[in-house]
Order: structure tokens, then sequence, then C-alpha cells
């Protein structure tokens, strides 16, 4: 089995991308697959992460078990990411059941798990529940909170850049997540199909935690800027 881990350790030393280690910002492009929409074969991301320098470090593959779920459920809907590095092999996954969230009623709170393929659990991410503002807490293996993630109080990207901070327990800042606004005619012609969000995160952080916090960020995207 090759975890994500091993994954980066042997690019550095085949010299393929020699900074992967020191990577410490993330563009992530999201593209609908339109003609799955078109077709009504579900709803479906695919995403492209990229560092400073625009070199492609993971494609990830959205896929869920009945197409009718992105028609209704929207952001919300049950799914599992599937993530490749370039030379297309699957370095992590992520699951995520269907939980419907409100911030008031905190009834079914949002988690996912995060995998080192086949089976190997990575960590989770998991809500907590807040009436004013997103919190979330990234956990390892063995249940402990490595990361906390707290968002705006209004979450709307419109005429402003969004950022939701990333923190140790004890408050050390470690990174955050940022949508650019993109200009009106973008919102409303453009982001449906396609859109971008950035990651920064502490470069001496583990191999396993950059995995933990790309997939926060996705969540994030899911639940806060998918149409």
């Amino acid at each position: 089995m090759r975890n994500l881990h091993s994954l980066y350790r042997k690019t550095n030393e085949e010299t393929d991308h020699p900074h992967h280690q020191r990577i410490y910002k993330l563009q992530v492009t999201k593209r609908l697959r339109v003609r799955n929409v078109l077709f009504l074969r579900g709803k479906k991301n695919r995403f492209f992460v990229k560092n400073t320098d625009q070199t492609l470090i993971y494609t990830i593959e959205e896929e869920n078990s009945s197409w009718w779920v992105g028609y209704f459920c929207y952001g919300l809907r049950p799914l599992e990411l599937r993530v490749m590095n370039e030379q297309g092999i699957e370095v992590m996954r992520v699951h995520r059941p269907y939980s419907c969230t409100a911030r008031m009623f905190p009834c079914q709170l949002q988690h996912l798990q995060i995998y080192s393929p086949p089976e190997q659990l990575i960590g989770s991410v998991e809500q907590q529940w807040a009436v004013l503002r997103p919190i979330y807490k990234i956990k390892n293996s063995d249940g402990e909170t490595l990361f906390r993630i707290t968002g705006p109080y209004v979450t709307l990207s419109c005429f402003r850049d969004v950022h939701f901070q990333i923190v140790r327990p004890d408050g050390t800042a470690v990174g955050s997540t940022c949508r650019h606004w993109q200009g009106l005619a973008h919102a409303l012609i453009f982001a449906p199909v396609s859109d971008k969000f950035g990651l920064n995160f502490d470069q001496n952080i583990s191999v396993e935690e950059k995995g933990l916090l790309l997939a926060a960020a996705l969540l994030m995207d899911y639940m806060y800027y998918d149409a």
C-alpha cells in the first residue's frame, strides 16, 4: 500500500518535484463536470490543485452513489473524493456522509473522514455547533485535535474576500483558506461552473496534516460555495 507520506518521500527522492515538502500555498480550481449535469448523470466536481509555480500536484475526482443527490442535496450531498497525483495514482480518499446541517439546529453536523487508500484512516474533520460562525476541528486517526478552523460571521463571498483561519489547539496560527472576490461577472456567470480558492499553511507541518487541511478546505467549498 502506498500512502500519502511514502508518495511524497518518493517524489522528493526522484526529484520530479523537489519543492513538494516546502509547499506553503496551494491554489485549487474547481470545475463542474457539465456533461454529467446535462445528461442527468449526477452533479460532480473535479478539482485541480497547483502550487505557486502553477505545477499540477493533485487532481481530485468527486464520486457519489446516486445520480439525483447533486440535484437535490446541492453542497450537502454525500460523496467520496479521490485525490490522485500527477501520475494518476490515488494517494488520498475523502468520505463524506449526508448531513442536513443548519447553523441554528445542531441535529446533524458535518463530518468527513480522510483515508490513505485503501482504508488506512488518516484523520477526520468535524463541525462544531456554533450559532454565530462556522467552527471545525481537524483530528488525527487517534481522535486528537490537531487544528481548529474558524470562519467569518458572514461566509458570503460578495464584493469581498473570505478567510477561514486555521490554528493549533493552543491558538498558534498555522494557515488559512481564502476565497478571493473575482468580480460580479464571474459570480453571476462563471462561478457555478468554474471557481478558485486558496490554501495557505505552515511549511513545517507534516504531509498527513497537509492532506487533512486540503480535505477541510474542500469541505468548506462544498458547504458554503457549491451552487
